[in-house]
């Protein structure tokens, strides 16, 4: 399998080839056709699996496509932090450098006239985080009544930050008709409901799921009057290395001086 086999145009080929990317992963396998086709998508895969570019790239591939002249934000990303928001909108950059598609990001510590001065130019794709992109649209500095297709990155990691509630106000100011992409690292029941109200008649994508929890090993709790004693117990029985942590210099000489 490789990128051409999925249908992607050219440009976008050549860019991801010049990146590096060899070959397309299962997850950019399974999401890209399908987001081609104008579905609503949910992904689930784990970190370091690409999930990024199974979302971006057909949604350049869709906006090429479209060439009509607009001045209107076509396409929306929402991530949690600013740091993913830099990182989106990097690889947006890598993977659409043959295209002549425009795009811009809102976020938390940058000044926002320098944002405002950006968004009255045309922009394709806007990478926001919630609080921000709702406070520019509080004073009517963005317009989302046109957009196009809704991509909801980093769902669970949303959910766990407590944005539930921003993006829910999001959502409201979106058209109705429009595709929408959920994507998350994890998929337990709490993200999987909140997707329901979100997208319509989803086809879910889940590649090894990071949603299992890890083998947890047990461990004895011990009282301070023990600590000593198993520490002692722990470094005999099972011959390690250990590194400890205390909370001042005076515990930290106490404790080297005891046998």
């Amino acid at each position: 399998m490789n990128f051409k086999n999925l249908n992607l145009i050219n440009p976008i080929i050549r860019a991801v080839t010049e990146a590096g990317y060899s070959r397309p992963t299962e997850i950019q396998c399974n999401a890209i056709p399908l987001i081609l086709t104008g579905r609503d998508v949910a992904g689930c895969a784990g970190s370091g699996t690409g999930k990024t570019a199974a979302f971006v790239m057909p949604i350049l591939q869709l906006l090429k496509r479209h060439t009509t002249e607009h001045k209107e934000i076509r396409i929306l990303i929402l991530t949690p932090t600013p740091e993913l928001a830099r990182q989106l909108e990097e690889n947006i950059g890598i993977y659409s450098k043959y295209l002549p598609l425009s795009q811009f990001s809102v976020y938390e510590g940058i000044p926002v006239g320098s944002q405002l001065a950006a968004l009255r130019k045309r922009v394709d794709i806007l990478v926001a985080t919630p609080g921000r992109l709702l406070d520019l649209e509080n004073q009517r500095h963005i317009d989302l009544s046109k957009i196009e297709i809704f991509v909801l990155d980093k769902a669970d990691k949303m959910l766990e930050m407590g944005f539930i509630n921003e993006i829910k106000k999001v959502v409201k100011l979106l058209p109705q008709k429009r595709q929408n992409l959920f994507f998350s690292t994890t998929m337990p029941g709490s993200v999987r409901h909140f997707a329901g109200t979100i997208l319509n008649n989803p086809v879910e994508v889940i590649v090894n799921p990071a949603s299992f929890a890890a083998k947890i090993d047990k461990q004895p709790v011990g009282f301070k009057e023990k600590k000593k004693d198993m520490l002692t117990d722990t470094q005999h029985k099972k011959n390690i290395r250990s590194l400890l942590f205390t909370r001042t210099q005076h515990v930290t000489s106490k404790l080297v001086q005891q046998p």
